[in-house]
């Protein structure tokens, strides 16, 4: 379940889904800072468009060092889109004018460049606490070269919370209280406009069932009787948000993308601010973390539920428990469809009881909101 980019000053990537269930399919119309400028984002079809990094990243690293004069270091991370073994992005550790500093490459064209966001971030930011990797340099985007590339600061902090580790209770409590900060305080006023155009839920389905098919076609947990328990949940998400407006959120607040280094919190994966229905950005960490576990050596579905347990307590804290509920659905089908099965090794001796337990949680989930 390898995320496509690291957290180390990391902004450019996204878990391997790291957009909702809807963001498969859905195509968003943005407006930028209330200009004219739009684009369309959909993250499975900006995989088929990628340039893949393999093969020509040492040239573009030999570009970036002409220019800037950046010191590769070691590599942090490499991209693999889908789990199909296409690069990406890649990010090294290096020196920039002295500075230890991150250089990350992007190999797929972002709809809106990572740069922009956490400039409009900060301009309306109030928060004392968080903030976003400072940039040094950046090359944009062009058809030509066909990447783009940002130096930031490295950043040293700790997580909060660990990928693929046991959490503590006080742990997932820090967490939310961060949480609760960035959304008082790192919102104030949205920088992109909403999103225009939906697709049937029947065909948001399919393609999202049809991109499992293309990630992991011999999966055996895959069942006919997932896509259909899925449209059931889908149809019950439709009813259940009616005409429920849609929140401007950071959209991949996972334990990755948050870093404490001193008495600051630096927040990561900026690429991805969106509008989502509430409470996506306080599932999204949670749904990850959960899958993560099957890294742990011995892990049992008993410790895999306490820790679901202990995450859902804090997340019901946050509010209005239907709208919970549908956020945590609306991740459960992606689940369903793709995660829980997707990116863990079939052999994985918890891999068979994740689906299941994703199966049970859509169920358990539906049956509170009807």
């Amino acid at each position: 379940m390898d995320r496509i980019l690291p957290s180390e000053g990391s902004d450019v990537g996204s878990s391997p889904t790291g957009h909702t269930f809807f963001s498969f399919v859905l195509k968003f119309k943005i407006k930028i800072m209330g200009s004219n400028k739009s684009a369309a984002i959909n993250t499975g079809e900006d995989f088929k468009k990628v340039k893949d990094l393999r093969g020509r990243e040492k040239n573009i690293i030999d570009d970036i060092y002409r220019e800037t004069g950046f010191e590769i270091g070691e590599l942090i991370w490499s991209s693999d889109y889908f789990g199909s073994g296409v690069v990406g992005a890649v990010t090294y550790r290096g020196k920039y004018k002295n500075k230890k500093a991150v250089l990350k490459i992007q190999g797929a064209k972002p709809a809106i460049s990572e740069v922009e966001m956490i400039e409009s971030f900060e301009k309306q930011n109030k928060s004392k606490l968080i903030r976003t990797p400072k940039i040094f340099w950046r090359k944009k985007w062009n058809d030509k070269s066909q990447y783009e590339a940002i130096i930031m600061e490295e950043i040293w902090g700790n997580k909060i919370v660990e990928e693929g580790k046991i959490s503590g209770k006080e742990n997932i409590k820090e967490f939310f209280d961060i949480y609760r900060e960035y959304r008082d305080k790192c919102i104030r006023k949205p920088w992109l406009g909403k999103e225009k155009n939906k697709e049937k839920i029947g065909e948001m389905i399919e393609k999202a069932w049809q991109l499992s098919l293309k990630i992991k076609p011999e999966s055996p947990f895959r069942r006919g009787s997932n896509k259909e328990l899925a449209s059931t949940a889908a149809s019950l998400l439709e009813k259940t948000w009616g005409e429920t407006e849609k929140e401007f959120v950071h959209g991949h607040l996972s334990v990755n993308d948050i870093k404490k280094q001193g008495s600051e919190v630096i927040i990561f994966s900026n690429l991805f601010w969106k509008w989502k229905y509430p409470f996506y950005d306080a599932v999204f960490g949670y749904h990850w973390q959960i899958y993560s576990l099957h890294k742990i050596a011995g892990i049992g579905p008993e410790l895999i539920e306490e820790q679901r347990n202990l995450w859902l307590e804090e997340i019901y804290k946050l509010g209005d428990r239907k709208l919970i509920g549908a956020a945590l659905l609306e991740r459960a089908i992606a689940g369903l469809l793709l995660d829980s099965f997707a990116y863990i090794d079939s052999n994985n001796p918890v891999a068979g009881y994740l689906v299941e337990a994703t199966r049970a949680e859509v169920k358990r989930l539906i049956k509170e909101l009807e």
